[in-house]
C-alpha cells in the first residue's frame, strides 16, 4: 500500500481499471519484497556465483529483492508497472521447495484488501510524509511501524 500512497496516480489507474487488480497485486508483491539484511546462508562447498568464487564456510547473504529486479527477468525492472503482462516470476512467496503454502490466500486477500481501500476509500493518502515513517529494526521483513493514512 505505501507504494501506492507514494504514487497516487496508480491508486487512480486501479481504480478507473479494476479488472487489474490482480495483476497489480502480483506486481506490488514483486516491487516490495522486502526480506531485511537477506537471508545469512553459509556455502557448504566452494562454488562459483558468476565472477564470484565462494568458499566453503563464507557467509553469504542471499538478497531475494535482486532477483525481482533482474533485468534478464522482467523488462523495465525498475518501473512499477501495474500494466505489466505476462507470467510474473517474483520470489515474494519463495521458490522450490521453499514456495509458501498459504500463497494463493495471501495473494486474495491482498486483492480484495486493495479493491476495498481504492473503491471505498477514494481520498486515501498518506498523513505523514514518507521520508518521516520509521522502520523495523528487529524483523526479518523490512516495514513501517505505522502507516498513517488519512481519507
Amino acid at each position: 500500500m505505501l507504494a501506492l500512497l507514494q504514487r497516487p496516480e496508480l491508486i487512480g489507474y486501479l481504480r478507473r481499471h479494476p479488472e487489474r487488480m490482480a495483476g497489480a497485486v502480483e506486481e506490488l508483491l514483486r516491487w516490495n519484497l522486502s526480506v531485511g539484511d537477506g537471508l545469512p546462508r553459509i556455502a557448504l562447498a566452494d562454488v562459483q556465483v558468476g565472477d564470484v568464487l565462494v568458499r566453503e564456510g563464507e557467509l553469504v547473504l542471499v538478497l531475494l529483492e535482486g532477483a525481482n529486479f533482474d533485468p534478464e527477468a522482467f523488462e523495465r525492472p525498475d518501473e512499477l508497472d501495474l500494466e505489466r503482462e505476462g507470467v510474473n516470476p517474483h520470489l515474494a512467496f519463495g521458490a522450490g521447495r521453499h514456495f509458501c503454502p498459504a500463497s494463493a490466500p495471501g495473494r486474495a486477500h491482498a486483492e480484495i484488501a486493495l479493491e476495498v481501500l481504492v473503491e471505498r476509500l477514494p481520498g486515501l493518502r498518506l498523513a505523514v510524509p514518507s521520508e518521516n515513517l520509521v522502520w523495523r529494526t528487529d524483523f526479518i521483513k523490512r516495514l513501517p511501524e505505522r502507516l498513517p493514512v488519512a481519507w
